[in-house]
């Protein structure tokens, strides 16, 4: 009969102790996993940032290439382009040039905000993971020591 005791209080131990070991693995694997969203969010970022600076760059040279055909085009009419027609056309590629510039800062802003968003989202996810298993181990070492109580009381009682 005490070895059939003996024999449950260790299965209530091995159970335990397994419960232990896999709830720490899944709790590393859970911060892993927020180490990686977070680096990855931040790559993302960082590659769009770089994107943009890129984007904006071929726009200041397109930007200039135009003002610079314009000029060229006026020069070999005669005409100057310090005032009137030839002034208000380049005055209309520089305000062109600046929406599409806001018009990217803004895009880039928002694909920023939506990384933010979404590292949030998968933190808070696994932060509620990683709580379950907190909950979930203690509840299983209440159970196993239960269990253990339980085995030792019924051979206090014999």
């Amino acid at each position: 009969m005490e070895v059939a005791i003996v024999a449950s209080i260790a299965s209530s131990l091995a159970t335990a102790y397994y419960t232990k070991v896999n709830s720490d693995q899944q709790k590393k694997a859970i911060k892993k996993a927020n180490r990686t969203a977070a680096e990855n969010a931040r790559l993302q970022d960082e590659q769009a940032k770089l994107a943009l600076v890129e984007q904006q760059r071929k726009n200041r040279n397109l930007l200039r290439q135009q003002q610079a055909a314009y000029k060229a085009n006026l020069g070999a009419l005669g005409t100057t382009n310090k005032s009137g027609t030839g002034q208000t056309y380049l005055n209309a590629l520089q305000r062109e040039h600046d929406i599409e510039d806001k018009y990217l800062l803004n895009q880039a802003k928002i694909s920023s905000e939506a990384l933010l968003n979404s590292l949030g989202n998968t933190t808070s996810t696994n932060l509620l993971r990683l709580n379950s298993l907190n909950a979930e181990s203690k509840l299983n070492s209440l159970n196993s020591l239960g269990n253990i109580t339980g085995s030792l009381s019924r051979t206090m009682i014999k």
